[in-house]
């Protein structure tokens, strides 16, 4: 996105309009796609095109609340870069975003028929000390091991959060690339003291991890009683075919068949053969 950052004043103020943002949290970097069917953050959009803007994304708090007022947003959000609509067969509207960085919500200086608000902005630190690199490792150890066990994060996650060297673009990476629950992740972007998320997310993903394990454990013996199952029957398969083959028949069918023969060679009286049978 070519779409530059707005230019923060002396203390760090910008003013933008806000897309809300009902059920996602969007992180800094992140590129993801959203659906538009709301109104007002139609209109939000096309006046950023307008004047080739940055807008501020806020989550609602609830995602239930269809016309949130300003207590119903985080007080942190994310500036971010707002790409081409498109339509979509129901009527609603698609975009890719790009976030940029986090901002703190000072004040609400519009509500209609644009929310736009002032805000700080965030400056993260660019380099870690001996800990936050110590704690770096230890993230990157755990999400290379989820990376094993979740198939549905892509294996060059790892590479591309080896290269990051910036302890907060890496703790919203790897929360971007994991799939934790919509609470923690409101709870990760209201941290915004990287080595805190760092944290944070070293205990969120060690617990990832056992749980991922024990499923995989899980997975394991359940397959392998299904291969042993398969492996059983495909042998009682070959077994009724060899006895087939030579003549021989099932093997129960061929016991009984001898125990009647030898109740018939014993001459039993016929009390006993009306039992037996």
């Amino acid at each position: 996105y070519r779409v530059p950052n707005l230019t923060p004043d002396e203390d760090g103020i910008i003013e933008a309009l806000v897309l809300p943002l009902r059920d996602l949290v969007i992180f800094p970097h992140m590129v993801t796609p959203i659906f538009v069917a709301r109104q007002a953050s139609m209109l939000a959009i096309q006046e950023a095109h307008s004047r080739t803007r940055t807008v501020i994304g806020l989550t609602q708090r609830d995602p239930e609340v269809e016309d949130p007022r300003p207590q119903d947003f985080l007080p942190i959000g994310v500036e971010i870069a707002v790409g081409r609509l498109l339509s979509m067969p129901d009527g609603s509207s698609s975009a890719l975003v790009q976030g940029r960085r986090r901002v703190e919500i000072l004040e609400f200086t519009r509500l209609e028929p644009v929310i736009q608000v002032r805000a700080r902005v965030f400056y993260e630190a660019t380099t870690a000390d001996r800990q936050t690199q110590a704690l770096m490792r230890s993230v990157l150890d755990l999400f290379d091991r989820c990376i094993q066990l979740d198939r549905s994060i892509p294996e060059e996650a790892h590479l591309f959060a080896l290269n990051i060297v910036e302890p907060g673009w890496l703790s919203d990476m790897i929360t971007t690339a994991v799939s934790f629950n919509f609470e923690e992740r409101q709870a990760l972007l209201l941290m915004t003291d990287p080595h805190e998320r760092l944290k944070r997310i070293n205990k969120l993903l060690a617990e990832e991890v056992d749980v991922l394990e024990l499923e995989d454990e899980i997975h394991s013996r359940v397959q392998n009683e299904v291969d042993k199952s398969q492996r059983e029957f495909y042998l009682r398969e070959q077994m009724k075919a060899i006895q087939t083959e030579l003549g021989e028949g099932d093997i129960w069918t061929r016991d009984v068949n001898e125990l009647r023969q030898r109740i018939e060679q014993a001459n039993l009286p016929e009390q006993a053969r009306v039992t037996t049978s």
